[in-house]
């Protein structure tokens, strides 16, 4: 027997020597979900696969679900020194802990672990114990479950100086002590201790929510990091001992700065992937390329999905072995749409679908030639089939240097509002050819296709303004109605902001807290908009006559448009009157992938008050009205 299979089974002990006449056979072992089992009945059950031919172990979800303070301790592992296991999966067990040493007692044949969905947390054991575990090749600690404590807290606090910190014990119902961390030493580096031969790490979506600086990891053998799903909002170094890494993950991270010395030592990297962020202005501003200038080996960059409207010319100038770009999904411009890729003579494939492309200037179709045998994908543009833009779609079908993925299904936009697909090449030439043989009419062309790229132009920047101008111009129009002799002078007390499955808690409870019992004012769409005015200026007046703006936050909220509405023109006030309006009310929980972007943002970045989650308890009630009293007058 090779592989026995016992999960599922409602275990709850193992005899000591129960799989002694199985050692010179079995070679994988599955204790999966026998949630009664725990750690210390495995720790025993070992003894009898002491010198044994196992191989593949799995213990995942081995305890219940509900355990608090799990550590695994050298009782539980002091056989598992003398076995030759090479992967062990303990995922989905709630670990917290390793004593001190028990690492150690792993067996050194030990190549892969995989340990994800637990609660780690950091401890002593981190500080010297995984520099001793040589055989770790392959390391998953991914999807690590949200608890009771700050993470960001526990970063900060993680510090290499440990001589002198101040340690306050915790107590677990296990018996055991954790010590957390306090700094004493807040400039220092940190120091991450990697075990010297692990190759690949996985660290994602670990809800790590901080920025990463002043990192350094212990002599390591890295190549493959993964850091994706994190809330990483700020990358700015400097990290060492990073030399080794080939490929890295920092994709759906928030970002919305990087320093430009945050990938120097980075020098050996191959992959990058930094998709799903918000990178656009620290892209747009590396007008010098000095971003990513030390990734001379890089070959794989993925900046998709960042809202890139603009490529600097020099953004990729150290990319010198580069193979592939990938700038797919991004709002980037015909009339900014150049950059330099001629030096790097290894590139095969450059991603452009679905961005804002209209035509491609003759600099940058000269770029896209030079590198010859380049294969480039412009999926999902629409192109103008305009007299100017002739010679660029003359371009296209002509140019034999570059091979277009999915040409046929480009789509090419005439004046009249036809939509027609490059498969079609003689209906677009025909078409062109009647209308700009005439000089008049290559006159009246030319104008329209200067006025129609003039009007994508102020579309484009009147679509990303789109909020600040609403504001604008319905602040103007109440300009003359609205006066404050100073900036305690207000007709509401808050404006409410609130969807229909708040609509009770609204009218009856808040309108009975806030306006019988504590005496404010309240501006409620349903009662005190005027009916003679548009619903938008009715927002405009109602967030600029009101002290607060209260956003009552629910499921549907975030998918109502006038919500979103009355969200940014708050925001707008703030941002041109300097005042601190937005006040946010977390009354229904909200599933975290429901959330958009700009509704986040706001959430992260501004103070917010959570509805208790039951109405019995009437003193924490009371404490919460007192506290949305107090935020609403501050």
């Amino acid at each position: 027997m090779t592989l026995l299979d016992l999960s599922f089974n409602n275990i709850t002990t193992i005899e000591i020597g129960a799989f002694y006449f199985l050692r010179h056979t079995l070679k994988e072992l599955d204790l999966s979900d026998n949630t009664a089992l725990g750690f210390e009945t495995l720790g025993d059950s070992m003894f009898g696969l002491v010198n044994s031919t196992l191989k593949v172990l799995k213990i995942n979800r081995i305890v219940n679900e509900y355990r608090i303070c799990v550590c695994i301790n050298k009782t539980t592992l002091k056989y598992f020194k003398y076995t030759v296991i090479e992967k062990i999966y303990v995922d989905g067990n709630r670990i917290d802990i390793f004593q001190k040493g028990a690492i150690l007692l792993l067996p050194d044949t030990l190549k892969y672990v995989s340990a994800k969905s637990n609660r780690f947390t950091l401890g002593t054991y981190l500080h010297s114990d995984p520099l001793h575990v040589y055989g770790i090749q392959e390391l998953d600690l991914s999807y690590q479950m949200e608890n009771d404590r700050n993470l960001h807290d526990l970063y900060i606090n993680y510090r290499n100086d440990f001589t002198q910190q101040r340690r306050d014990p915790i107590q677990c119902n296990n018996g055991l002590k954790l010590k957390k961390e306090i700094r004493t030493q807040p400039d220092s580096q940190i120091l991450i201790h990697i075990p010297p031969n692990l190759t690949t790490l996985y660290l994602d979506n670990l809800q790590l929510p901080f920025c990463l600086s002043h990192m350094r990891f212990s002599n390591n053998s890295l190549g493959s990091v993964s850091l994706a799903m994190n809330n990483f909002w700020s990358w700015e170094g400097p990290i060492s001992g990073v030399k080794t890494i080939k490929h890295l993950n920092l994709s759906n991270n928030f970002c919305n700065k990087i320093t430009p010395g945050f990938f120097c030592e980075f020098t050996s990297l191959e992959t990058l992937d930094l998709r799903n962020n918000f990178l656009e202005s620290a892209i747009c501003s590396d007008t010098n390329g000095t971003l990513f200038s030390n990734l001379t080996q890089l070959k794989e960059i993925n900046l998709s999905y960042n809202n890139l409207w603009f490529i600097p010319k020099n953004l990729f100038r150290g990319l010198i072995k580069c193979e592939k770009i990938d700038l797919g999904h991004n709002n980037m411009l015909s009339k900014h749409f150049f950059f330099t890729i001629r030096h790097m003579v290894n590139l095969s494939s450059i991603d452009f679908k679905e961005n804002g492309l209209k035509w491609i200037s003759e600099s940058m179709q000269l770029e896209l030639e030079f590198s010859g045998n380049l294969t480039v994908d412009f999926s999902d543009n629409k192109f103008y089939c305009i007299c100017d833009y002739l010679s660029f779609l003359s371009w296209m079908f002509s140019t034999r240097r570059l091979h277009f993925k999915n040409f046929d299904n480009y789509v090419c936009d005439f004046m009249n509002g036809t939509i027609v697909t490059f498969a079609n090449k003689e209906l677009i030439f025909n078409e062109l050819n009647i209308k700009c043989e005439n000089k008049l009419w290559y006159f009246f062309g030319a104008l329209g296709g200067t006025l129609t790229l003039v009007g994508i132009i102020i579309g484009t920047s009147t679509y990303r303004f789109r909020w600040k101008l609403r504001y604008l111009y319905y602040s103007a129009r109440r300009s003359n109605k609205i006066h404050h002799e100073n900036d305690d002078s207000f007709e509401y007390d808050a404006f409410i902001s609130y969807s229909e499955d708040a609509r009770l808690f609204v009218d009856q409870t808040m309108k009975l807290r806030i306006e019988e019992e504590a005496g404010l004012k309240l501006c409620l769409h349903n009662r005190d908009f005027l009916p003679s005015l548009p619903i938008a200026e009715g927002i405009v007046t109602a967030v600029k006559t009101s002290r607060k703006t209260v956003l009552v936050m629910s499921p549907d909220f975030v998918k109502s448009y006038w919500c979103l509405y009355e969200m940014n023109m708050a925001d707008m006030e703030s941002q041109h009157t300097g005042r601190d309006v937005l006040l946010i009310l977390l009354y229904k929980h909200i599933k975290y992938d429901q959330i958009p972007p700009t509704v986040m943002y706001q959430i992260k970045s501004h103070t917010y008050i959570e509805y208790p989650n039951t109405d019995d308890d009437s003193e924490e009630m009371d404490i919460f009205w007192d506290n949305f009293k107090i935020a609403i007058e501050c």
